[in-house]
């Protein structure tokens, strides 16, 4: 069942994102499948655990990352519905589509920053704590960002080929 919606999420985000020709690379070592559109392109895909209290937002969160500095992708929920989408220029994130329960300006703007430390960090690979965020790289891929002033909790899981 888990395997039939990240197929469906991934058929639709391969719609909304624009694929010259792809190339799958798995690395011997790593545990992050990166499909390559062009040289430089990269596509990465994380499950995503979302954690609010004791509330929690769970799916799939889908990057085509251009360069470290700019990366584009959606999160999408196991229904195939879209959370939100995101674009990285290096500096901030923006989001857009964000259904109405999130597109408040409070939330917007921690989610902004939450994602934007996170892609800041991403390319390094290094533990890092600033102000009220935290960061850890797991040796099997997982990525957990803290937002200890807000007691929010991401969780991305790299997703790996089933066979």
């Amino acid at each position: 069942m888990r395997a039939s919606l990240r197929l469906i999420s991934l058929l639709l985000l391969l719609f909304q994102l624009p694929c010259i020709a792809q190339e799958e690379i798995v690395l011997a070592d790593s545990v992050v499948v990166d499909t390559v559109v062009t040289d430089t392109t990269k596509i990465r895909q994380y499950d995503l655990l979302l954690e609010v209290g004791t509330q929690q937002l769970s799916g799939i969160c889908m990057m085509k990352m251009k360069s470290p500095t700019e990366i584009i992708g959606t999160v999408i929920n196991e229904f195939g519905l879209t959370a939100f989408d995101f674009e990285y220029n290096g500096k901030k994130t923006k989001l857009s589509n964000l259904p109405p329960f999130l597109d408040k300006w409070y939330i917007r703007k921690v989610l902004q920053a939450d994602m934007s430390f996170f892609f800041s960090k991403l390319p390094l690979q290094l533990d890092a704590l600033k102000r009220s965020r935290q960061i850890t790289f797991s040796p099997d891929g997982e990525v957990n960002l803290i937002n200890i002033r807000f007691k929010i909790k991401y969780t991305f899981t790299p997703i790996k080929d089933e066979i």
